[in-house]
């Protein structure tokens, strides 16, 4: 029984670190370190930057209050002690050549959403993006600019339910597709992320970090790599819908709008 991390941990983290259980969820539990959060995991999709590989046994077992210790080559939980396996390497992404099949991809996504996507602000806009009243309006119109300095829209973070609000799902999904494509078009200054920390949730803010350097959960990275290679199916994005309170719709509707509305991608 050993547990893994993923090799781009140390762009956030020094090991050793030392913390506690905080949060027992039911499929996975979680520990503060400083400004960000550790989150254990038994399924290697859900992993980000900052998550931990460790058996199912262990999810079931941990106890809020347990002790933490990370170190490079072992992870001390509670009343175990866990030799660290082998790192889990990045998600690669090649350059795009089939520009056909993205764009065919990209349809497919938009369709999904309009017909299985969960309710939220941001899917709401999506689709009454002409009304002024509609919500995240006016966020919508900026986008439509061609802004690209995340400052602008200071405003409208932190808008939505869940643990990573709407918006900023649907915004760190688009700010994760540029810097995963190496468009690299967004501008994110250090006061961004210093205003989101104070609109935002613990978990939103450190997700637009993530996003910041390519970065985000696995799932959504491989799709990321995946959707310019081949033809996505329909489950695969029923999944990734269904992810969180409407995380995964967001998430999909800031890829989907980036890839359709802010970049030109037939080369």
């Amino acid at each position: 029984m050993n547990f893994r991390y993923r090799e781009e941990i140390g762009a956030y983290l020094t090991l050793p670190v030392s913390s506690s259980v905080s949060h027992k969820f039911q499929t996975s539990f979680a520990a503060v370190i400083a400004d960000f959060i550790i989150h254990f995991t038994a399924g290697e999709g859900t992993m980000n930057p900052l998550s931990i590989l460790v058996p199912a046994s262990l999810i079931q077992e941990a106890q809020t209050g347990w002790t933490v210790v990370l170190q490079s080559d072992r992870l001390f939980l509670g009343p175990f002690i866990l030799p660290a396996g082998a790192d889990i390497r990045l998600v690669e992404h090649t350059n795009i050549t089939d520009h056909q099949l993205l764009n065919a991809n990209l349809s497919r996504i938009k369709r999904s959403i309009s017909l299985f996507g969960r309710s939220s602000a941001v899917s709401h806009a999506m689709v009454n993006h002409e009304r002024s009243d509609a919500p995240l309006a006016e966020a919508i119109k900026l986008l439509n600019t061609g802004s690209t300095n995340l400052s602008l829209f200071t405003a409208f973070v932190g808008i939505g339910e869940g643990l990573t609000p709407s918006f900023d799902d649907f915004l760190a999904g688009m700010l994760f597709i540029d810097r995963f494509y190496g468009y690299n078009r967004f501008v994110v200054a250090e006061s961004f992320f210093e205003i989101a920390a104070a609109r935002t949730t613990r978990q939103a803010s450190q997700q637009y970090r993530f996003a910041a350097n390519g970065h985000f959960s696995r799932q959504f990275e491989q799709f990321a790599a995946d959707m310019a290679k081949r033809q996505i199916d329909n489950s695969e994005l029923l999944r990734l819908l269904a992810w969180g309170h409407s995380s995964g719709t967001d998430i999909l509707c800031g890829i989907w709008y980036y890839l359709s509305r802010q970049v030109n991608i037939n080369g």
